[in-house]
């Protein structure tokens, strides 16, 4: 019993800062394998359009609530969508799903995420003066990623490794480039392309990937978008 409790402790401390309390309990219950596997995930990314410009009129405290307020609300709809922070890159976040839990819809999650994100953004600009408005761009990427503790053992994340997680980063930031917010790859247009209105833009070759890639704009889905409901499992 009591190596029980410390494994469980382990698993709480590890996932903690990455899950929504809900899933945390369930991987307490069913604890996933630690080491790095390769696995079909679908990661995200998103980063905020002009952020430097924006951040010369705020003072540097000013600058931190504001930032905070806007990664919270973003942060928040990740989990509540089942999905697993891997970290803060500045003003940048990255997210993925499918793991540590598994989930075979995860590339729908992820896009119906995507999807409410914009609409809450929307309600926080709506309350911000337009000098502190946040324009953003997301790029999603489904496809075998390496997933696992990785780091020292001093300090580990867990986080993601892999081509298709460099894609997903490009993607997000040719956003810019068509005038989008949120581009899929063809790997996850293949998932979700009949629950989602998905308009197909571009035959590319993104730095670092000498295979041309099919990109699209997600535009909006055909069904809800709510959270789903996420339930505990039981001993």
């Amino acid at each position: 019993m009591f190596t029980e409790e410390r494994d469980k402790k382990a698993i709480r401390d590890t996932f903690g800062k990455y899950l929504s309390p809900k899933v945390v309990e369930q991987l307490a219950h069913d604890p996933p394998e630690l080491g790095g596997t390769d696995k079909e995930l679908t990661v995200f990314f998103s980063d905020i359009r002009g952020f430097t410009t924006l951040s010369e009129n705020m003072s540097p405290q000013e600058l931190v609530n504001h930032l905070n307020e806007y990664l919270t609300a973003m942060t928040d709809l990740a989990l509540d969508y089942g999905g697993t922070l891997d970290k803060y890159m500045g003003d940048a976040i990255m997210c993925f799903w499918g793991a540590p839990i598994p989930q075979q819809d995860h590339a729908v999650l992820a896009c119906k995420c995507a999807l409410k994100q914009m609409q809450v953004l929307a309600k926080l600009n709506e309350g911000w003066p337009e000098a502190k408005r946040f324009d953003i761009g997301i790029g999603l990427n489904s496809g075998i990623m390496t997933v696992g503790n990785m780091g020292s053992k001093l300090r580990m994340n867990y986080t993601l490794m892999g081509d298709n997680v460099n894609l997903g980063s490009r993607l997000e930031a040719i956003n810019k480039e068509y005038g989008t917010h949120i581009i899929i790859s063809e790997n996850t247009y293949a998932l979700v392309k009949d629950k989602f209105i998905i308009r197909e833009l571009d035959n590319i070759r993104v730095k670092g990937n000498n295979k041309p890639v099919v990109i699209y704009e997600l535009v909006d889905c055909r069904e809800g978008i709510e959270p789903p409901a996420l339930g505990v499992a039981k001993k």
